[in-house]
């Protein structure tokens, strides 16, 4: 070994030991890859040490020296891959990270056999490569399309994290790292070219790349290498210009005859005047053409803000105040889009305040996000008062221990900084922006003029928040008022029920009660005059019977309609069929239908599956809807009962049949569709009662259909009518229709036989 190499090989070993040193001492600092960075500096530590040992040196069998440095840089390069690719690939890492090492351990198992194979290691050595080609020496050709195809992939990864990167600062990394892969890969192929000045070149460039290395993982920020590419053609374009006329200078002195005497001096002073005086507006020129050309053109803080206040503090309403906010911001800082977003603190216990996206500029739509009072973004936000990006909330050591939804909500958002709104020290909303149109990311002016948008924002945004909350107040006012004006409109209709009622119900009692006051009356005359026989005797107590029915049955609807209301009405299930159920309702009516001259039909209920009901309460309930229809039907109309079944539309489901009863009657009033069900409600005129049980335009107290809704709901269905309105003379007709459902619900009240006794459940 040359003294120079020796001296050059003691600086890289000397190098490598404080680069291993000093990636301990900052153990906590390495974001990702710690261990791959230890192996990394060890291996490439070994490659520079084992310079000392002997160029004929047979360590194990044909392996020496140059064997040993290419072994040490090969498993430099497979671990330094890993530690890119841990770094590179923040989706599935660890499945990147095996197929790279797969490749490398393959890369070392070739390495191994070749060895073997070949009759000399010539790697390393003078024109090594030639004779590899020549010689088709295994070794060598193993290590050098070994290290083509690692590069190759390992780039291949590299370029592809830069172009699916969502942020330019993730963009920025990866774009170091390709430049870091690239300064590796040359150190290790200068350190194998077997020309003593090109391996002191590498052993040079292998320290370069491992402090860049540890630079990157050290540093969750990279230099902006763009910017820096662009500084640097900026001043060698400057310096080429200047170079330029410093020439021309030269040469207009070079060719004018100048005395060494006063006047000689005098004429370069001149000359030098009007150079310096000709160069600074040129420089200025020259700046301002390539500046545009390079990073595009320069934004003014003070323009931006000022014309961003203008704006801002014209807008009134929250939409307005969002959509002048986005527009202005796209302008001003050039960015693909922008946005508002509100923060709520409701003051709940689990320490959480709401963050809600208000749609317009970059958010089209209604969003909620929450963000805990404890953590590093509400500590950055509300109690710094500074600005945020997206990038440091996803790789800055200070969000680390960042909630997964908080991390997951922020990303969702596709912005790339966040800056807050702070009124009177309590933070009221945040001012979002996107990407920028040149994708440059967020420097440290930027977030600092986003920050001084966002303090001009405070005020308009209270406002328009304090607008936007009166406008609601008076909104809920109106409702609330239109609430009250139909709850008074009710109230007078249920009062005016109520005394239809009293007057219905009075005259409904009247009636049996006068017949059974009267009979008695009779009898008791009768009997005094000794006049009653058999017929007479069977006749009046005949008309006594229906009378007492009569009262029996009103008091009977009413002490259902009772126990409707307070949900107390038990229900018997047992199994029955639609067809028994209408045929028992419409039995009874028989005589009615002929005395009206009625006509009734019933289709679609053979068939029908059978159901589990209270066969007595849903009979009720239908004879209640049938004497409906009846009653508003006048004489010479119809009455037809349809019935379906409805198969279950989802898993889970039960089928139910569909009953339909239309009539060709006076029909109802569409104000009236849900009235009718509701307890002494009549649709028409009391005056126009009729004492008759079943003649047209009679009623009683406007109970039936709401024994009939109330019984159809316990079996787990439902009652509507459907009418296109009331007219006596045209007679339009109504259509009521039940839904049943083939098995009643578990929580419909039921009474069930338990050891012979009758027990009350509620499942």
């Amino acid at each position: 070994m040359t003294s120079l190499l020796s001296v050059v090989t003691t600086a890289s070993v000397v190098l490598h030991v404080s680069i291993l040193v000093y990636a301990l001492a900052r153990r906590k600092s390495v974001r990702t890859g710690y261990l791959w960075l230890l192996l990394t500096v060890l291996f490439s530590l070994l490659s520079a040490a084992a310079f000392f040992l002997p160029p004929d040196l047979l360590l194990v069998g044909k392996y020496g020296r140059n064997a040993a440095i290419m072994f040490a840089l090969a498993a430099m390069a497979i671990a330094f891959g890993a530690l890119v690719i841990t770094d590179v690939r923040r989706q599935s890492p660890e499945r990147w990270r095996r197929l790279w090492l797969v490749m490398g351990v393959l890369w070392l198992a070739g390495l191994l056999i070749t060895g073997l194979l070949s009759e000399a290691i010539t790697l390393a050595q003078g024109e090594w490569l030639v004779q590899a080609f020549t010689t088709r020496n295994p070794f060598s050709l193993c290590a050098l399309i070994g290290l083509v195809v690692m590069s190759l992939v390992l780039l291949a990864v590299a370029f592809h994290s830069f172009y699916v990167a969502l942020l330019p600062e993730v963009a920025n990394r990866s774009l170091f790292w390709i430049i870091t892969i690239a300064v590796i890969l040359i150190g290790v192929v200068l350190t194998i070219s077997g020309s003593q000045t090109l391996t002191l070149l590498g052993l040079a460039t292998l320290l370069i790349g491992l402090l860049g290395t540890l630079y990157a993982l050290v540093s969750h920020r990279v230099f902006d290498i763009r910017s820096s590419l662009s500084l640097g053609l900026r001043t060698a374009l400057l310096v080429i210009l200047t170079a330029l006329i410093m020439f021309g200078v030269l040469q207009v002195v070079s060719r004018t005859p100048v005395q060494r005497d006063a006047e000689g001096d005098l004429l370069l002073a001149l000359l030098a005047l009007a150079v310096a005086i000709v160069y600074v507006p040129v420089r200025q020129l020259a700046n301002i053409l390539v500046q545009p050309l390079l990073r595009g053109a320069s934004i003014n803080p003070t323009v931006a803000a000022r014309k961003y206040s203008q704006k801002v503090s014209g807008a009134v309403e929250l939409d307005q105040l969002v959509k002048t906010a986005s527009e202005t911001l796209n302008e001003s800082l050039r960015v693909r889009r922008s946005g508002l977003i509100l923060v709520n603190d409701t003051g709940g216990e689990d320490g959480k305040i709401e963050l809600m996206i208000i749609p317009g500029g970059a958010f089209t739509e209604t969003a909620r996000g929450f963000i805990a009072k404890s953590g590093s973004v509400y500590h950055r936000l509300a109690a710094q008062q500074s600005p945020l990006s997206q990038f440091d909330l996803e790789f800055s050591p200070e969000h680390a221990g960042l909630d997964a939804q908080e991390r997951q909500f922020f990303a969702t958002l596709q912005m790339s900084a966040f800056a807050p709104i702070i009124v009177e020290n309590t933070l009221i909303g945040i001012l979002a922006c996107g990407p920028k149109l040149n994708d440059a990311p967020f420097y440290a002016r930027d977030l600092e003029l986003l920050a001084t948008m966002a303090n001009q924002t405070g005020v308009a945004l209270r406002n328009a928040r304090l607008v936007a909350d009166l406008r609601h107040l008076n909104r809920s006012m109106q409702s609330l008022n239109r609430g009250l004006e139909e709850a008074n409109e009710q109230l007078e209709k249920l009062d005016s029920v109520k005394t239809e009622f009293v007057t219905i119900a009075s005259h409904e009692l009247r009636t049996p009660l006068a017949q059974i006051r009267g009979y008695t009356d009779i009898v008791d005359a009768l009997n005094q005059q000794g006049m009653l026989n058999q017929d007479q005797t069977a006749g009046l107590v005949s008309n006594l019977r229906k009378a007492s029915e009569r009262m029996e049955e009103l008091i009977t609807a009413m002490l259902d309609v009772s126990q409707i209301d307070v949900n107390a009405m038990d229900l018997r299930f047992t199994q029955t069929t639609p067809e028994a159920v209408i045929r028992m309702a419409i039995e009874p009516l028989t005589d009615v239908i002929k005395q009206r001259k009625l006509t009734l039909s019933a289709r679609g209920l053979r068939g029908l599956p059978a159901i589990e009901a209270d066969l007595q309460r849903l009979v009720q309930a239908f004879r209640n809807v049938v004497v409906n229809a009846i009653k508003f039907t006048p004489d010479g109309g119809r009455v037809d009962i349809n019935a379906s079944l409805h198969p279950a539309e989802s898993p889970g489901e039960v089928d139910h049949i569909l009953i339909a009863i239309s009539d060709t009657g006076v029909g109802i009033a569409r104000d009236n569709l849900e009235l009718i069900f509701q307890k002494f409600y009549r649709a028409y005129d009391p005056g126009l009662h009729s004492t008759g049980a079943y003649k047209f335009m009679g009623a009683g107290p406007g109970l039936g259909l709401t024994i009939a809704k109330g019984v159809i709901e316990g079996h787990g269905g439902r009652i509507w009518a459907e009418s296109s309105g009331h007219n006596v003379q045209t007679c339009p007709g109504s259509t009521f229709f039940v839904l049943l459902p083939v098995q009643p619900p578990e929580h419909a009240r039921r009474v069930l036989p338990f050891d012979g006794e009758t027990e009350k459940t509620s499942a």
